[in-house]
């Protein structure tokens, strides 16, 4: 606790110091200064269940430089309100910091509640601003002793019966249909007819509920519910849903952590008698099908245990608690007392799709009801063991749908096979139009996805691999008495098509929507400019990004739906500018500390390995990226022993100072379009170049870490490893009769890493643009790694229309060549796997995902570039950014936005003839660093400024 506390103040001392404005910034006027606002802690308004014992507090200070502040904190308002700090009073603190401060009070319980406010001074004003208006935390259930509730989980799985309509979806998500596109035909044959007797095995969803009486004479003030569960699962109170949370809780190690949920559902409950319920599904807890390699269970067994991607049977834990307003409470916890169910949900997977039977639906099963409607129900089986080590706060956004999609064109490419175009591919799920259907009971109705189709709308379900055995479908059977609207609940695709079979007449074009489902972080970025073409580039980058946002970064959503590590860092600079990923970064390096692999490919889950360096430095990158955006130390304290192991790892590897194995810069484009390759392995660059770089640029990151945390043998250390590598990469791949490294990528790595001598950095800067203009003529020849890296590495070295021109260069592999000949609306795995000019009507599609967000690190020029929105140097949270946009000769105008910890940094600028207007914003608090072309530095404090720029 004293060593973290160190790091917490070193985080404010370090954060503190600050840039001097320049001497034209105007001072704060005497006038009595606004109140702090948008109060925060951990990042979150009024969170209910913080486990961090010094939770971090955020503010707006509201004005143009905060010189100090004071933090006050009670057990109530009341005592806030007389001005007894029961908890802490920081005093007055001489720093303009006003991002993730952590608290330093009174050690606190188990749903304690913490009321705070701050006020602040400001440049030139001696007396305060008035107090913020109170926020709270409150503590979670922090131990397991807290936990009065039990684990519960169906005593008895219920397989349903097999009917036809049952068994035509078990064939649909196997591919042995007659009537899918592409069956599965030879030896795969085999295979799949495994999978149709392991989905026949597959159990039902289930439903539990439990009925409790509040004290009616009492008076209930207040209701508050913790939950979560090993699956997917719902929860209701008297029917209601408690929130609109889907695919939660997020994916995690499960046997190391679950993360929990707690919800004020006071407003649900009433006097009397009150009715709590579950629904549970598999989830990524129990989904041990799609990648699976299916044997007769009645044939001889060997010594050798089956691998299995499950950890056991879907199960959840609740814990009601109520307050009174006498003081007194009353706890409802999941137990013995509970009873379960079958539910409608028959069949459910997130790789196949779900199988929901109407007629199977059981009347009032999450409200109060007659004792005979519950004849049928049965008792739970509760777990004497925790089936995890801990449960942790659910801080990141939970996963919702975001946004409703339409359908922009309907196709027949056979007799009653209708198939959607949503225009666009995405992540979701469908809304089925039951009352549009006017389906007899016992009629089904089958809705198959695929990001492709052909000219005439034939679906396709390749780009999914061969790699998952399960294809996805979602199957309808009517019971006559529907409800006017279904959608699945525990599962989601990727798609742009949607093929509905089970009717025989023409559906109309809205009788299925679609919602955009991701992880519900903020939006924090925008960005638009004068060409077409590139906004619709940004946007192909977003709807990559966001459709692979499931609470862990995905890889794509419809294959394997992994959390690989190098496609992670990758992105990482388009998630960081375009959202607020500040909780889902950290959740997701607790993935890392979770994995039993050291430098794993994967987090989290078992479908991983170790030793993957290039791909595992995401660790250490998204960290410092992290501390870079929020300011926040104390993810780097509590990552750094897990970093200093992958590191060691590393270390170890090294031959002759490099690093010598490697995915590398995977899936950049082969040459001409149809070319093949093994797997999606580079063209131009040797993964020696990116193992070597990456972990060159780690141990760089690990030496500024450790001067941050006050380890300077460490930081020594990792610094000379820094050097060494550079040294080594230098000599063994700088050619100097080119000038450059050897492909685009390792060049934009030499010089974005340091890894090139300074006096030959703008060398190197001029042979890469001569091997885009020449080479490739105007195009990237860069892969997933190199994305983010090219453009800057362009651009800061004079050559920012070359950057820019590889957004609009003619023909393969440009952009304007994947939207006009492959049709694509979301980045794919390899744009050059098919060649459109060989098979114009699309009845070869291509066998490789279409939805790849690791191509989309271009989208950070967006913003560092265009916008010239970028961190100042090691400065953290953005409190002192640069600015230093790119004025394209081939873009008339260009508006970005990015709102950090202290507010929204805008830079606007448009063309006159030989002249550009810029138009910024500096936000309270902060300053910025303006860099032109052939002028000096300027630093500008808080406000909105216009310069006219002659180019």
């Amino acid at each position: 606790m004293i060593k973290q506390l160190i790091y917490m103040i070193l985080l404010v001392s370090l954060a503190a110091c600050s840039v001097a404005p320049s001497d034209n910034a105007s001072a704060d006027t005497k006038s009595k200064a606004s109140q702090p606002s948008q109060l925060l802690v951990e990042d979150n308004i009024n969170p209910l269940n913080v486990h961090q014992q010094m939770p971090r507090l955020s503010w707006y200070a509201n004005v143009k430089t905060q010189t100090a502040y004071q933090i006050r904190v009670a057990s109530n308002e009341s005592l806030l309100a007389a001005g007894k700090a029961n908890l802490w009073d920081s005093g007055k603190v001489n720093s303009g910091v006003s991002v993730n401060i952590p608290y330093q009070g009174k050690k606190l319980g188990a749903n304690q509640k913490a009321v705070w406010q701050v006020r602040v001074w400001s440049a030139n004003r001696d007396k305060p601003s008035q107090w913020s208006k109170p926020q709270f935390w409150e503590m979670g259930l922090i131990n397991q002793s807290d936990w009065q509730a039990k684990w519960l989980q169906v005593k008895q799985p219920s397989v349903a019966a097999l009917t036809e309509a049952r068994l035509n979806w078990i064939k649909y998500a196997a591919n042995v249909h007659p009537a899918a596109t592409e069956p599965a035909t030879g030896s795969k044959l085999k295979t799949q007819l495994g999978v149709v007797e392991q989905l026949k095995q597959q159990p039902t969803a289930s439903l539990f509920r439990h009925s409790f009486s509040t004290v009616q004479d009492k008076g209930l003030v207040r209701a508050k519910l913790h939950s979560t569960a090993g699956g997917y699962y719902e929860i209701f109170i008297n029917g209601q849903k408690v929130d609109d949370r889907l695919a939660d809780p997020g994916q995690t190690d499960f046997d190391k952590r679950i993360l929990y949920n707690t919800d004020k559902v006071t407003h649900l409950l009433s006097g009397g008698q009150n009715t709590i319920a579950v629904h549970l599904g598999s989830g990524w807890y129990d989904e041990n099908i799609a990648f699976s390699k299916w044997t007769n269970p009645d044939a001889t067994q060997g010594k050798r245990k089956q691998k299995t991607l499950s950890f056991g049977q879907p199960k959840f834990i609740a814990q009601l608690e109520l307050t009174y307003a006498d003081g007194s409470s009353q706890i409802v916890a999941s137990n013995e007392q509970w009873l379960s169910h079958p539910s409608p949900v028959l069949k459910e997977g997130l790789f196949s799709g779900e199988l929901y039977d109407a007629n199977q639906t059981v009347k009032d099963w999450n409200l109060n009801t007659a004792p005979e409607n519950l004849a049928n129900w049965q008792a739970v089986e509760v777990l004497n063991e925790w089936p995890t080590k801990k449960l942790e706060p659910q801080l990141l956004p939970a996963i919702r749908a975001v946004k409703k999609l339409t359908p922009i064109k309907l196709y027949q490419p056979r007799k009653n096979v209708w198939v959607f175009d949503f225009g666009q591919n995405f992540t979701g799920i469908p809304t089925l139009n039951l009352a549009k259907l006017n389906l007899a009971q016992g009629q089904a109705v089958h809705m198959r996805y695929g990001e492709w189709a052909d000219i005439d709308g034939n679906l396709s379900q390749k780009s999914g691999g061969g790699a998952p055995l399960l294809k996805q479908v979602d199957t309808y059977i009517a019971s006559g008495q529907d409800q006017a609207s279904w959608s699945p609940v525990f599962t989601w695709h990727g798609f742009r098509y949607l093929e509905l079979t089970g009717i025989d007449f023409k559906p109309d074009l809205d009788t299925v929507v679609g919602h955009l489902v991701r992880s519900d972080v903020e939006v924090v970025g925008q960005f638009k400019s004068s060409s077409a073409l590139l906004n619709r580039i940004h946007d192909m980058a977003l709807w990559s990004y966001e459709g692979n946002l499931m609470s862990v970064p995905m890889d794509c959503p419809i294959r394997e739906r992994a959390g690989w590590t190098g496609d992670a860092h990758a992105a990482l600079i388009t998630g960081n500018y375009n959202y607020d990923m500040q909780n889902f970064w950290q959740k997701y390096l607790g993935d890392f500390a979770t994995s039993s692999h050291i430098a794993p490919a994967v987090v989290p889950g078992k479908r991983s390995h170790g030793g993957t360096y290039d791909w595992a430095v995401a660790e250490i990158i998204i960290a410092w990226e992290h501390y870079r955006h929020h300011g926040d130390l104390q993810v780097i304290a509590e990552q750094y022993d897990s970093m200093l192991e992958y590191m060691d790892a590393a270390e170890s590897q090294l031959t002759n100072n490099l690093l010598r194995k490697g995915y590398g810069d995977w899936c950049d484009p082969v040459r001409k379009p149809g070319m093949t390759r093994k797997r999606c392995n580079p063209e131009y660059t040797l993964p020696t170049m990116t193992t070597s770089g990456f972990l060159a640029h780690g141990a760089e990151l690990m030496a500024k870490m450790s001067t941050l945390l006050n380890k300077p043998e460490k930081a020594k250390h990792y610094q000379a490893l820094f050097e060494r590598i550079a040294a080594q990469y230098h000599k063994e791949f700088y050619n100097p009769a080119t000038g450059h490294y050897g492909s685009q990528t390792a060049d934009a790595m030499a010089l974005r890493f340091g890894l090139a001598p300074k006096e030959i950095r703008q060398s190197v800067a001029d042979a890469l643009n001569k091997d885009v203009l020449e080479n490739w003529h105007g195009h990237g020849s860069i892969g997933a790694l190199g994305q983010t890296y090219v453009y800057r590495a362009l651009s800061d070295y004079g050559y920012g229309d070359t950057a820019f021109g590889i957004f609009t260069a003619e023909g393969y592999p440009g952009y304007k060549w994947q939207f006009e000949k492959l049709n694509a609306t979301t980045l794919w795995e390899r744009k050059g796997v098919w060649d459109p000019a060989k098979d114009p009507e699309g009845r070869n599609p291509a066998g490789r995902s279409l939805n790849h967000p690791f191509h989309s690190g271009y989208d950070g020029w967006f913003y560092e570039g265009l916008g010239g929105i970028r961190p100042k140097g090691d400065t953290p949270g953005f409190q002192h950014f640069e600015l230093a946009p790119v004025f394209v000769k081939d873009l008339d105008w260009v508006e970005v936005s990015y709102k950090t910890g202290y507010g929204k940094i805008v830079s606007n600028w448009k063309r006159f003839g030989n002249q550009v207007e810029w138009y910024f914003e500096v936000p309270n608090n902060s300053t910025a660093t303006v860099s032109l072309p052939d002028k000096p530095t300027k630093v500008y404090s808080a406000g909105q400024y216009t310069l006219k720029v002659s180019l």
